[in-house]
């Protein structure tokens, strides 16, 4: 279908499209609010600017299609492709992406808060200084993600950030309970009264992060450079600590109590009130 006859039939007041082949086609600022487009064939397409607010787009082909400024606020992306989508400064605020695959994705600057992302495949997305706050990711995978000064405050997020780099980004009071952070990047990150309990942080990379009041009880930090990060007031109960690096980091008031602090570099660390371990505090 042509992009014209979409428009005509759209203008006299039809809504369903479903299952309509419209790759490639030019669709630049369209006002499509509310359409339904489920399993659509948009490979490809120019939509910049479009307005799909509210849209139905569930198990549409959008790979590799231009949506740059485009509105997808409230939409159902359920299931949709989107691999390769260039989705830069979109409107996404409380759409569902549940299962989307999002793969090598342009998001940078998206906003994308209080959105449902729930096992969505994100691995190598771009999301610099995205907004995704608020957002549900429950078993969501970021492998090798660019979130580099995004926002991710109060988001639930779960899944695999192995290789993410999240330098800089807002993580405060984000749910990471159990998460794969394995050899992330989190240099200057924000993840104060963050929840990361169980999270497995082997191998990232921390300096200079805000930790202030996060939870970190039962988390691997092996291998984990801490230098210069600030983790005053955080749990750290019988988090695995192995090759870690706290050097110049401030431990004021931690909670180290079933942590082995063998093989730990504390130099220059600020211990003033921390509650050590047994075995050390007796010593």
């Amino acid at each position: 279908m042509r992009s014209s006859e979409l428009l005509k039939r759209y203008a006299e007041g039809e809504r369903n499209f479903e299952k309509v082949s419209l790759w490639g086609v030019n669709l630049t600022r369209a006002n499509l609010k509310g359409i339904n487009l489920r399993w659509a064939d948009l490979r490809g397409a120019n939509l910049r600017g479009v307005n799909l607010h509210a849209a139905k787009l569930e198990g549409a082909h959008l790979a590799e299609a231009d949506l740059t400024e485009g509105n997808l606020s409230g939409a159902n992306l359920r299931r949709a492709n989107l691999e390769g989508a260039n989705l830069t400064e979109a409107q996404l605020t409380g759409a569902n992406l549940q299962g989307a695959m999002l793969s090598q994705a342009i998001l940078n600057k998206a906003n994308l808060s209080n959105t449902l992302l729930d096992e969505a495949d994100l691995n190598s997305a771009h999301l610099w200084g995205a907004n995704l706050c608020g957002s549900k990711l429950i078993a969501t995978s970021l492998k090798a993600a660019n979130l580099r000064g995004a926002y991710l405050c109060q988001a639930v997020l779960n899944g695999d950030l192995s290789e993410a780099n999240l330098s800089g980004a807002n993580l405060s009071w984000t749910v990471l309970i159990g998460a794969t952070l394995c050899d992330a990047i989190l240099s200057e990150a924000e993840l104060n009264s963050a929840d990361l309990t169980r999270a497995n942080l082997s191998g990232a990379k921390l300096r200079g992060a805000d930790l202030r009041g996060a939870d970190l009880s039962s988390a691997n930090l092996s291998r984990v450079n801490l230098s210069e990060a600030n983790l005053s007031m955080t749990k750290l109960v019988g988090t695995i600590l192995n090759g870690a690096i706290f050097s110049g980091t401030d431990l004021r008031g931690t909670n180290l109590t079933e942590t082995d602090l063998t093989k730990v570099n504390l130099h220059g660390a600020n211990l003033r009130g921390v509650i050590l371990p047994d075995n050390m505090a007796s010593s």
